[in-house]
């Protein structure tokens, strides 16, 4: 049976996660992957340098992002309404990860939209390739 991680953060998701691409690559391949995803919060930062790396490790790359989602305008609290890992289906899902990290990392005020999330409206604008996961603690 085969089994892919499919959210994995490397050192390009700052004070979140430390291993560096190479080091993913290599446990990826000392465990027997064939497939492995890299979802950075917010960024992309990594992406092409992991593709690439995965391809000459003879592992399929996934690329994603987790976001944060906003809470809706109605909510009781400002909270941030949870955690999404979104999984690029083809390069069409890369392009919508591109303009949701550029959404977000763009802004002068990147820090504070980050924190409070995407609005659903900008989620669903750029939802062209992708897949949404929504599972886990925060999800």
């Amino acid at each position: 049976m085969s089994f892919t991680h499919l959210e994995v953060h490397s050192h390009f998701t700052l004070l979140s996660a430390t291993p560096a691409v190479p080091e993913l690559i290599a446990r990826a391949r000392a465990d027997g992957l064939t497939h492995l995803a890299l979802t950075d919060t917010t960024a992309l930062y990594g992406a092409v340098a992991f593709a690439r790396a995965c391809r000459a490790a003879a592992i399929q790359p996934i690329i994603g992002m987790t976001v944060t989602l906003a809470a809706p305008a109605d909510a009781v609290s400002a909270t941030a309404a949870g955690k999404l890992v979104l999984l690029a289906t083809d390069a069409t899902g890369y392009r919508s990860l591109c303009r949701l990290s550029s959404l977000i990392q763009g802004s002068p005020a990147r820090a504070t939209l980050a924190a409070r999330g995407l609005e659903w409206d900008a989620l669903a604008a750029q939802r062209a390739g992708l897949i949404c996961l929504s599972g886990g603690q925060e999800g």
